[in-house]
């Protein structure tokens, strides 16, 4: 044995009865614990989907100082900050109430009609 004796058949010393691939009937463990997580909609388990009517739509811009790098030309370690615009897409509901959204619920939303959001 080139491995000391470590390996035993079907699986590595440490986790018995996995492989090297670390799999199970031939499905990678990681792929299974993929699957899972894709299936089960973790957005489920914290969304709770709020129907509004769209009154109104607006789009706002804001500026902001972004980061953007370091420099050490004082000799310490700085960071690099520069002014950047950032959009925000909000919506108001029929009550008067705004929420935000992002970009690809606005450009769905249509005045009138009614918009699913994930509260």
């Amino acid at each position: 044995m080139a491995d000391g004796g470590r390996e035993g058949r079907g699986g590595h010393w440490v986790t018995p009865g996995l492989s090297k691939q670390w799999s199970r009937g031939g499905i990678p463990v990681w792929a299974l614990s993929a699957l899972l997580l894709a299936s089960s909609g973790c957005a489920g388990l914290s969304c709770r989907q709020l129907p509004i009517t769209v009154a109104k739509k607006d789009e706002r811009g804001r500026l902001e100082l972004a980061p953007r790098g370091y420099t050490t030309e004082t000799g310490r370690l700085e960071e690099l900050r520069r002014p950047e615009i950032v959009r925000d897409y909000w919506v108001q509901d029929a009550a008067g109430a705004w929420h935000r959204v992002s970009l690809e619920q606005y450009q769905v939303a249509q005045v009138g009609e009614i918009l699913d959001l994930c509260r």
